[in-house]
Order: C-alpha cells, then structure tokens, then sequence
C-alpha cells in the first residue's frame, strides 16, 4: 500500500502530465478604470477592487460554459445534478484517446463518429475525442452516443469533435448515472498513448449546470 511519499514519487517518476486546460483570458477592469480585452466570446469579465488590508480581490460575471468545462444533468434537466451532487470518482479515472482526423465527409458532407469506431471502448472508461484534421469538425452520431451510455462509459471529453443535442440528451440523461460530456479540452495532441488516467475536477458550487475544470492527463513513461 502506498503512502503520500510513495505515491507522490511513483506519480512523478513514472507519469508524464499533461495539461489538457484551454487558457482563459477574461476582460479586466482594472481599480483606475483601464481595460483589457480578454479572449472569449462567451461572457467572462472581471472588476477589480480593493478589499480590506488592503488586497487586490475580483468581481467575476460569467458564463458557465467557458474555457475547458464539464457539463451536468443540470444542463438539460431543471433542477438535476450539479456538480455537489455527483461523486469525486466520477471526474476522474481510465481514459481512452481517439484521433478522428482520418474521418472522410459521407454524401451529406459531415464527418461522423459511428459505433464501429469505438471497439476498444470499455465500460468505466473516461473517452476522449479529438480531431487532427482541419475543416468541418467531426460529430458523435447518435448510434455512437448510444452505444457510449449502453456500454456505459464515465465521460464525454471532446475537442475539436462536436456532440450534438440529441447525443448531450443520450448522454446526461441517464437516469441513474449520467455520463458527464466535457467539452474544450485542449492538447491532446501532446498525448501519445492510447490510455491514460484522466483528471478534471469542477468547482464545488450549488445549482450551475456546468463548471469550468482544470483537466490533466497521466501518461505511463513506460513504453
């Protein structure tokens, strides 16, 4: 059995991470009024003000579907789960990565992610999908959606891969246990096995149907 100093240097020593996060750039205001332009095109502001002691602290107006962030029944259903009411070992475990940049366009012209493509999927697993090749991003089909909450897996992570509404519905709306859809993950062309443990914990806030993550992989250094 490991303890802290055993598991720390197992983690380190024999596990790559890498950072699957998109950067934030939020617009400041600044105490003297100046103002920074961030980077989204989703709402994400922040007004700073001085606080006793004096300390710098923030006002932050947002939406919650901002930068990497994963999605809850709260999304489709009024009043289901947030992220208060879904256990720690459900953002977190094996995952399998997928590639769909060699996907070519059917007769309607869109790229599609079919249930054949998912053999190596196992149950519990954590699924990541990516696509290498630019243009008209890939979509889950909605057999393939299926098949994900009839196997079922843990996770939904996308980039670059889009999950329409019908597979959002598919997926979260398990009754018993929803499988959770992250969406904006980034780099995961920095990973180069086919497994690794996966990470993305979400803030501890009541009622949002959605929070943004600081998602990590853990790559085995071993070949």
């Amino acid at each position: 059995m490991f303890g802290p100093e055993a598991l720390a240097k197992e983690m380190f020593s024999n596990y790559r991470i890498v950072d699957l996060s998109l950067e934030v750039r939020p617009g400041v205001e600044k105490v003297d009024g100046d103002y920074h332009w961030g980077n989204q095109i989703r709402r994400f502001q922040i007004r700073q003000f001085i606080a006793p002691g004096p300390h710098f602290m923030y006002w932050v107006e947002a939406e919650t579907h901002v930068g990497t962030h994963v999605e809850l029944p709260a999304h489709i259903i009024d009043g289901a789960k947030s992220a208060t009411e879904m256990p720690l070992e459900m953002f977190m475990g094996e995952a399998v990565v997928f590639d769909f940049g060699f996907l070519e366009p059917g007769e309607d012209g869109r790229r599609l992610i079919q249930p054949g493509h998912l053999a190596s999927v196992k149950p519990g697993d954590i699924v990541l999908m990516w696509s290498s090749r630019p243009g008209r991003n890939p979509a889950v089909s909605l057999e393939a959606g299926k098949l994900l909450a009839e196997r079922p897996i843990k996770m939904l992570g996308i980039a670059n891969v889009s999950a329409p509404d019908d597979v959002h519905h598919v997926l979260l709306g398990r009754e018993r246990t929803p499988i959770l859809i992250i969406e904006q993950l980034a780099h995961l062309d920095e990973i180069r096995k086919e497994r690794v443990f996966f990470i993305g914990l979400p803030l501890r806030v009541a009622e949002m149907d959605s929070s943004w993550i600081r998602a990590i992989a853990l790559e085995p250094q071993s070949p």
